[in-house]
């Protein structure tokens, strides 16, 4: 007490606020802001709490993703000899996602086996949401690999084919962001006039083959073409092959399994088959990018709101000679992604975006590519590129895996699930 009486003031009690004593909410908006996936990732799993933060919260990884696109880490190439596909990493400026590709198995090495059983024969069938399928072609075993989680692949036999006139058009892998441990695989074969499917089921382990399809722009057929299918690529839930004289396109809805055949642009007869490729936009709005030879040419399908029937539309034209120090003479389509047309010059690795209509170079390409005229390699693609995935740490039934993990407390097994 002071001379004059008074009592003295109360002690200050400080009160300690920590990164920790944020709540949920707010710290998902500043989650918002980071720049990256790959800075994301990282954040995230600085501790239990945060992972389970944004693995419980679907509504989070929507809104991330609407602002910030996985990042582009680099193409896969086919090998020329019975080998491992080679990957060409993009010039990266961003530490974390610098970080993610230095620490991924990017050479693949998950399928080398000490006991030689399967021989070192692989080609990549399909790349999805992360995920590669790759074929080895002296054992028809199919894998499925994740460079970036570190995970032993999933391997599968090849499906049975038990009808002698069929013809395989490959394998593709059907899977989900937010599910990566369930997944499909589908296999299309055809003949002369049919095609059918077959799809695997991780829920099941088993193939399930669906009834024949008549073609019916391929009956009567009697042009001695057996190689009538190309090039195939999946836009949403939809898969499409081209047909190889680029008058029709085939599509499977692959929740229903029901083919359907459409008719495609005028414009396109006259082309070489090679020159043509199909995909899609960020939106999953099907379209074809083609090469005129002096220019690169991109039809997109606009359909109806009213009566869902659409048309093909000329959605843009990037010129050659308005772009001299990119494209050049002899530049060839090599895929349509997610939005973006990836083209191959004598130089450099070049993409266009359906979205600006801007072309920009990715970086100098220290590999070689080379085209397929023939149909029997058609249906491959020639050029694969990879996108930063999810950890299934951050996702899995909305945080089934962060609670896994929560009671788990061997920290080497978290590591692995990245």
């Amino acid at each position: 007490m002071d001379c004059d009486g008074a009592p003295p003031p109360p002690e200050q009690i400080s009160s300690l606020t920590t990164i920790h004593s944020l709540g949920e909410d707010l710290l998902l908006e500043i989650f918002l802001l980071l720049p990256s996936l790959a800075t994301l990732v990282r954040a995230a799993l600085a501790c239990r709490a945060w992972r389970r933060a944004v693995a419980s919260s679907p509504s989070f990884r929507s809104r991330f993703r609407a602002l910030h696109p996985a990042p582009f880490l680099g193409v896969f190439t086919n090998p020329e000899v019975p080998a491992l596909p080679a990957f060409t990493p993009a010039h990266h400026r961003d530490r974390d996602v610098l970080a993610a590709v230095r620490g991924g198995d990017f050479f693949l090495t998950s399928v080398l086996q000490d006991d030689d059983e399967l021989p070192v024969s692989w080609i990549i069938e399909c790349c999805r949401d992360g995920y590669l399928l790759l074929m080895n072609w002296n054992t028809g075993i199919l894998a499925i690999v994740n460079p970036l989680a570190g995970h032993c692949p999933d391997y599968i036999e090849y499906p049975d084919e038990s009808d002698p006139s069929a013809r395989w058009l490959g394998v593709h892998l059907l899977s989900s962001e937010e599910d990566p441990i369930s997944f499909r695989l589908l296999y299309v074969s055809c003949d002369d006039s049919r095609v059918r499917a077959a799809v695997f089921s991780s829920d099941t382990s088993d193939w399930q083959f669906f009834p024949w399809f008549e073609v019916a722009p391929r009956t009567p057929t009697n042009d001695g073409h057996i190689y009538w299918l190309g090039r195939r690529n999946q836009v949403g839930r939809i898969m499409y092959w081209l047909f190889t004289n680029l008058e029709y396109i085939l599509a499977l809805d692959t929740d229903t399994m029901e083919f359907s055949v459409y008719q495609l642009p005028a414009c396109l007869q006259g082309h070489m088959f090679y020159n043509v490729f199909f995909g899609g936009t960020k939106d999953d709005v099907p379209c074809i990018a083609y090469d005129t030879g002096y220019s690169i040419r991109v039809l997109m399908f606009i359909a109806d709101e009213e009566d869902g029937i659409g048309a093909w539309v000329l959605g843009g034209c990037v010129r050659y000679d308005e772009h001299p120090d990119l494209l050049e003479h002899g530049t060839r389509i090599m895929a349509i992604e997610d939005g973006f047309v990836y083209l191959d010059s004598s130089y450099m690795l070049i993409w266009l975006s359906l979205e600006t209509w801007e072309v920009q170079k990715l970086f100098p390409k220290t590999f070689c590519i080379f085209h397929y005229n023939s149909c029997i390699q058609g249906h491959r693609c020639l050029l694969y590129p990879y996108v930063m995935s999810w950890p299934p740490s951050l996702l899995g039934n909305y945080g089934v895996f962060a609670a896994l993990l929560d009671d788990d407390d061997d920290p080497s097994r978290e590591q692995g699930m990245l």
